[in-house]
């Protein structure tokens, strides 16, 4: 196991090192600072730049029918004067931010409830609030490879937002926004893959959990989450 000597290092080792990093942050105050801000804005800048470049109209319409099919002419008028371009914008950046660290906050309850009865654990709730943004790193690639999909398309294009997520089924498999399955497909992505295993590192190198043990405790909230989905979509 190399040694992690500073934050940017680690978020660097974090991909192919990881349990030099975890070990690291149970040991170093204030890094997860970094992680937590690149993490932040890679996670609302797609959706930025999503709702700059397509066609605002399709993206209502596309709305409109999936959510009200019935509405009559002067509802859908109601419901696309009520919004505009701008305000997504707006609402991508906020509730992503806020998304995020409420997300954070439910997976490192989670996590301290699980382990706080195992005698190597002496982590807080805080220490693992910190660990969830070095498992969030791997959206990141998703994030930077949904930029470059965006800013390959021509302003006014008619792009479901699966493009938010490159690497979820949706967009893989083009699964269409009318899909009943569209939103658990865009929940099943490769980086969450990733994401629950660097978890999983971080509880067996905190904890004397073994590895399936923690493999175990790192993908429940993910099936769960998965879970709920499917029973409210499909």
């Amino acid at each position: 196991m190399s040694e992690v000597t500073n934050p940017i290092q680690a978020c660097n080792d974090i991909f192919l090192k990881p349990n030099g990093v975890f070990k690291a942050i149970s040991e170093k105050d204030n890094w997860s600072w970094l992680p937590f801000f690149i993490v932040v804005v890679f996670a609302t800048v797609p959706g930025y730049l999503y709702f700059g470049i397509v066609d605002f109209d399709w993206f209502q319409t596309m709305q409109i029918q999936q959510s009200m099919p019935d509405a009559s002419p002067a509802e859908i008028e109601s419901y696309k004067a009520a919004s505009s371009a701008d305000m997504n914008q707006m609402i991508v950046l906020i509730s992503g931010i806020i998304g995020l660290i409420i997300v954070a906050a439910v997976q490192a309850l989670y996590h301290t409830l699980v382990t706080r009865n195992d005698e190597k654990s002496i982590h807080s709730f805080l220490d693992w609030y910190g660990a969830q943004w070095w498992m969030f790193l791997p959206s990141v690639l998703s994030a930077l490879a949904a930029c470059v999909l965006i800013l390959l398309l021509e302003p006014g294009a008619q792009q479901s937002e699966a493009i938010l997520a490159p690497f979820s089924l949706a967009y893989i498999f083009g699964v269409e926004k009318t899909s009943s399955f569209f939103s658990l497909m865009m929940g099943i992505r490769l980086e969450s893959i990733w994401s629950i295993y660097l978890a999983s590192v971080c509880i067996s190198q905190w904890t004397n959990f073994s590895k399936q043990k923690s493999v175990i405790v790192a993908v429940i909230p993910t099936l769960i989450i998965l879970g709920l989905t499917a029973a409210f979509t499909l």
